[in-house]
């Protein structure tokens, strides 16, 4: 691929004269997914028009900046290796064409029995120890994408080329006969007909607590890391054997773990009875974690399904057709919250009830034409007669706060609860008769492609509070949570006193007087000092306070806005950080206008859904809204 692409109209290369160009900002998967249908929609929209795609990033091109292959192998994916692909199949309903093509399973055992080209040497081992339900290394991700993007190049159509622009994109302004001039850092220009900002996570300024904790930093000789991306960290700031406050138990937070423990020389192995232990190197420091909920993630569902295929939503559809068809807006929590709950719930119940009928009183028809009618408050009473050992139930209250109710009088105390509940995790994972958690795993993957259909009929604090709030917790506590490996590893560095929870409803106090931070939980009572503070989570999306240089400027001219959503009968307003564009992904101005030449895609857009990657085999939203920009990018090029 050609590194430096000509300006347009240059009559150095015959080739650019009266050539269409497309730049897009950021290469990784989302640009690279989007390259994939500006080249499958160009023969129908724009037939035998010269089009140049031009991919602009400081990162290589199909792994960005997170897929990087030369990072750390302790980097791991957290998805099923089954479960990732760039290839939009049959299922995708769009305008575009259908391109199927291999998950990253598939890819990788095809790239292990020699019918895919081999990888670098460096990452052998990966391709081998990568099946279907592994989570595989990062490195080994980026090697699918540089392979993605190769393929779908090579099979561009003819008048159509992809060329890469290594570099930072640092400011946008019009350039002459109307088209965009992108500068980068390094002061040259590239101009463009058209612009897409492919962005992906992007670094935020420090604000509110953040702020506060870095200027108490610097005031007092103290280390504080704010949000970002771990495995980009320099982490040698955080001195061997030291006491440091860790706020969050996300995925950031097990990054940061394996690469303080493991990466510095630490190591596990399994005692006689078969149970992981820790074995310190002396490099590792003392991880103080808490949270809101003050538990990781539940871990990723292995189990088999009982019952095969697996099921639909049995309530969702109909109702949705219905809501959709009324004239009135929805209230989450009133209209859509009762059939999301029964919906999860029947999904569960129907795969206990196969999976597990010792535990059931009632046959499943029985329960089934009971559910459909119950109210929530006879479903209670239902399922109360039906499963009698409450363990076996569907508990959404225990699942999204397991902590709520958990006092001890010690640290000690809560630390042997912490350590039980992650051992009961454990099980649970990985006993047989516990596949309804797969069952609402799956359902909730359902809900997460169906739920934007009501987006436009929720009013706005529903739509903020409630959608991106409260369900999108929900849905990432269950469908987000760690591969079991990294709970057991943190079960073990618990035993092993490397990691000390503080419990839920963590809070950290600046302790002006010991110049210290200081961190306690709800769970016990007590606070833990320390001189370093980390917050371990990537930065929520922000127009108005990102650090990137140019969606800074882009906001700073006007170009680029924050969503808001405001309901004028109630005064309800609030900013959601994402940028703004128009239902085919136009950025709109502060003006109001949606810009005709600038567009925006990803999960930090207002359209939201459009994640890095997909599920095979799904209509999913990554897939439909790539096309919908790329057919949109494509028709509003110029004449020749």
């Amino acid at each position: 691929m050609s590194m430096t692409p000509d300006p347009i109209g240059s009559s150095t290369t015959a080739h650019t004269r009266g050539t269409a160009r497309v730049a897009v900002i950021g290469a990784g998967p989302v640009g690279v997914g989007l390259v994939e249908r500006l080249l499958a929609n160009a023969p129908l929209l724009t037939p035998g028009r010269p089009v140049e795609i031009v991919l602009v990033d400081p990162y290589p091109a199909g792994p960005g900046r997170i897929w990087r292959e030369g990072q750390s192998p302790l980097m791991r994916m957290n998805s099923f290796a089954k479960d990732v692909t760039l290839f939009p199949g049959e299922a995708v309903r769009c305008d575009g064409p259908a391109h199927p093509g291999p998950s990253l399973a598939a890819w990788a055992a095809a790239t292990a029995t020699g019918l895919l080209p081999p990888v670098d040497p460096r990452l052998r081992a990966d391709v081998r120890e990568t099946g279907p339900d592994s989570f595989a290394t990062r490195r080994l991700q980026g090697a699918y994408l540089s392979w993605f993007l190769g393929e779908v190049t090579r099979a561009a159509p003819p008048e159509v080329r992809v060329t890469v622009r290594e570099g930072r994109a640092v400011a946008l302004t019009g350039g002459p006969h109307g088209v965009q001039r992108v500068r980068l850092a390094d002061g040259s220009s590239l101009d463009a007909h058209t612009v897409v900002l492919a962005l992906g996570h992007l670094d935020a300024r420090p604000r509110g607590e953040e702020a506060a904790a870095a200027e108490f930093a610097a005031e007092h000789g103290l280390t504080y890391l704010p949000p970002g991306f771990v495995a980009e960290t320099d982490l040698s700031a955080v001195p061997p054997g030291a006491d440091v406050l860790v706020r969050g138990m996300g995925l950031a937070f097990f990054d940061l773990m394996a690469l303080l423990t493991q990466g510095r020389g630490g190591r596990f192995t399994r005692d006689g009875g078969g149970d992981l232990r820790y074995v310190p190197s002396g490099r590792e420091p003392r991880l103080l974690v808490g949270s809101r909920r003050g538990l990781p993630y539940r871990c990723k569902p292995t189990h088999r399904l009982a019952l095969e295929p697996e099921p639909k939503l049995r309530y969702f559809t109909e109702a949705a057709a219905e809501l959709l068809a009324g004239p009135e807006t929805l209230d989450f929590q009133r209209d859509v919250w009762p059939i999301i709950r029964k919906d999860l719930s029947h999904a569960y119940y129907r795969e206990l009830f196969a999976a597990d009928p010792h535990n059931t009183t009632v046959s499943w028809r029985e329960f089934e034409e009971r559910h459909a009618v119950a109210t929530p408050e006879e479903v209670d009473r239902l399922v109360a007669a039906a499963v009698p050992d409450p363990a076996r139930r569907f508990d959404l209250d225990a699942l999204r706060a397991p902590l709520r109710h958990a006092v001890f009088p010690s640290a000690d105390a809560f630390r042997a609860h912490f350590s039980a509940l992650l051992e009961h995790e454990l099980r649970r994972c990985a006993d047989p008769a516990r596949s309804a958690d797969t069952a609402v795993y799956r359902a909730l993957l359902l809900f997460f492609e169906q739920l934007p259909r009501l987006r436009a009929r929720l009013d706005a604090r529903s739509r903020a509070e409630e959608l991106d709030g409260a369900w999108l917790s929900l849905f990432n506590l269950v469908a987000s949570g760690p591969p079991a490996f990294r709970v057991e590893e943190l079960l073990a560095l618990c035993r092993a006193g490397v990691v000390r929870p503080l419990g839920s409803g963590m809070r950290v106090r600046l302790d002006r007087t010991a110049g210290r931070y200081r961190a306690g939980g709800a769970n016990h009572p007590g606070e833990a000092a320390a001189a370093v503070l980390i917050d371990a989570r990537v930065p929520d999306p922000t127009v108005t306070g990102t650090a990137d240089p140019l969606l800074a400027s882009l906001h700073a001219t006007g170009a680029a806005t924050e969503e808001t959503l405001s309901d004028p009968a109630t005064g309800y307003r609030t900013s959601t950080g994402r940028i703004a564009v128009d239902g085919l992904g136009r950025l709109v101005g502060a003006d109001g206008r949606a810009h005709p030449a600038l567009f925006a895609l990803g999960w930090n857009t207002s359209l939201r859904g459009a994640r890095a990657f997909a599920i095979p085999g799904t209509n999913a939203a990554a897939f439909r809204h790539g096309d919908l920009v790329a057919r949109a990018v494509l028709t509003g090029l110029p004449a020749n």
